[in-house]
């Protein structure tokens, strides 16, 4: 393996980096969805979330729940309360606030489960590049050995073909499975975002109801 490695010349640094980085964020993906939890237990929490802000809980109050609940229920709605903040300090309209909050709920959302996936799509695309560029590099080493030699050194001309081929090799062998994650955590992410959009406008709602309260008062 090792012997591999090094016949690939200078390019398989870079390709063994990018194929370490891949795996690590593939396994954080998996470790992260996972650990996601259901439709009943998120029901539950924002349930929970919306009878605290309807009772009258204090924004610090509940951002320490926002904490212990922790994942993607906790990241969007401790984002939501935070923009919340900011808004309600502002003179607008009912329909303003819902649709600026609505779409920081689904952004904050969004960015929890797309996390690294642009780093993966980054991968799948750049190592193909940089195999391509090993293969140039070893096409042209065995170029100049012929130039150098003749061809009465065919090892010095295996050892550039050698090279070339082992780099787009290496490039395809770590792309094609990155860009399978990439693809397969994208429909995840997809579909999983179009679960959560009810509860987080439900969230949303539920400040929106204490605001015009307020305002009323």
């Amino acid at each position: 393996m090792l012997e591999f490695f090094q016949n690939g010349g200078p390019f398989m640094y870079p390709l063994g980096i990018w194929s370490i980085m891949a795996l690590a964020f593939f396994i954080e993906r998996v470790w992260t969805y996972a650990r996601m939890r259901g439709e009943d237990e998120l029901a539950e929490i924002t349930n929970d979330m919306t009878s605290r802000i309807d009772s009258g809980s204090s924004f610090e109050q509940l951002k320490e729940v926002c904490v212990e609940v922790g994942k993607l229920e906790g990241d969007v709605y401790s984002e939501g309360i935070e923009r919340f903040e900011h808004l309600s300090r502002e003179q607008r309209s009912v329909e303003e606030m819902r649709a600026e909050m609505n779409g920081t709920v689904e952004r904050a959302a969004v960015g929890y489960l797309e996390r690294y996936l642009s780093v993966i799509q980054f991968v799948a695309n750049s190592v193909v590049l940089l195999g391509l560029l090993g293969t140039v590099n070893g096409m042209i080493r065995a170029f100049e050995g012929i130039a150098e030699k003749g061809l009465g050194e065919p090892t010095i001309v295996a050892a550039g073909i050698s090279e070339a081929l082992i780099t787009t090799v290496t490039g395809l062998v770590i792309a094609v499975p990155s860009l399978a994650v990439y693809t397969y955590f994208s429909q995840r992410a997809e579909s999983k975002g179009i679960q959560f959009e009810p509860y987080g406008h439900g969230f949303v709602d539920a400040l929106l109801r204490r605001w015009s309260s307020t305002k009323a008062a």
